[in-house]
């Protein structure tokens, strides 16, 4: 989850009105509290920024599809406004040329490492116990799991949240296939940019980029089925490098900071898998390239099964045991 670069960003990726973008708007409503929460009890500031989205046109060619979006988008009741060429390149000056972009009002991004930390950190606050280094072969009859080293953790309730591995756990633990498979996804860092862009830059199939209060521009992002290798490539950099050059004017001079690989889980109709496997096991995976924006409402909806047997509206589409 550090890897990802933590946006919010609902309505660029859900393609369409339906129980999926519901769930992201509903997940993107909780975020602005949990981030309000991990301050307050925690002190980690995980540098929420609800500031705006931009979705851009690179050519002309994009700009009927993104006007539809953004109006059909507008009439279901979100906020977004279509900026022409010049408005565009008012609203963000580290753009290099666009043709337009949609400004979707109140999409962002998180510190997805800070987020990670502050969560884990708030986890053993209320109780838990993580354990690491440590893999699961097995479930206990009545419950729980055993370990490889030879313990066994009863539990009234298992979650099966592994990303990209949860396929090979749910083999262990005894219950069908799941149909994750892993999506690697790479992204470049620089510093140094000059101007850095002041709101999420979204251009589609070309990429993003997403400026850190840490002085960090995140240029993403690669998709590629390579199995669970979690390599750079140069293929990847020099694409990257590529992008970051047609959507941002300073990027040329700025320095070279860091580069990441992540594993995205993704299932085969590119939905989450959230939901009952069996009577003690639940799961939730197969976020893709939505595990950040979607964990507020992962993290409510999975309560409510669990603590109060009640599945939310609308998550029959995510039903872990519907045909992919």
């Amino acid at each position: 989850s550090g890897a990802a670069a933590g946006m919010l960003a609902p309505c660029s990726e859900a393609p369409a009105a339906g129980p999926f973008l519901d769930l992201c708007r509903r997940s993107l409503a909780l975020w602005p509290g949990l981030a309000a929460t991990l301050l307050e009890e925690g002190g980690v500031d995980c540098e929420l920024d609800t500031g705006g989205l931009l979705r851009v046109a690179l050519e002309e060619a994009e700009v009927p599809e993104l006007r539809e979006r953004a109006a059909a988008r507008r009439a279901a009741g979100v906020a977004v406004e279509w900026l022409d060429a010049a408005a565009t390149a008012a609203a963000e000056p580290a753009l290099g040329d666009a043709a337009g972009a949609a400004l979707y009002a109140g999409e962002g991004h998180v510190h997805s490492v800070r987020a990670v930390n502050a969560l884990l950190a708030a986890a053993r606050r209320h109780g838990a116990e993580l354990l690491t280094g440590a893999e699961v072969t097995g479930a206990l009859d009545g419950g729980g799991v055993r370990l490889d080293d030879g313990r066994s953790i009863p539990a009234a309730t298992v979650v099966l949240c592994a990303g990209a591995w949860s396929g090979r756990l749910a083999d262990a633990l005894g219950v069908p296939p799941l149909p994750v498979e892993p999506v690697r996804g790479q992204l470049l860092g620089v510093r140094d940019l000059d101007p850095a862009p002041g709101r999420v830059v979204f251009a589609g199939l070309h990429g993003y980029a997403v400026a850190r209060g840490d002085g960090v521009t995140l240029v993403g992002a690669t998709e590629d089925h390579a199995g669970f290798d979690a390599r750079r490539t140069p293929a990847a950099e020099r694409h990257l490098r590529g992008v970051g050059a047609r959507l941002l004017r300073g990027f040329a001079a700025a320095t070279p900071a860091h580069a990441r690989v992540g594993l995205r889980p993704r299932a085969p109709d590119g939905l989450p898998l959230l939901g009952r496997l069996g009577e003690t096991l639940l799961t939730a995976t197969a976020h893709h390239r939505n595990g950040v924006l979607l964990a507020p409402a992962t993290a409510e909806g999975m309560a409510a099964m669990v603590l109060d047997g009640v599945t939310p509206d609308g998550w029959g589409a995510f039903d872990p045991r519907r045909r992919t």
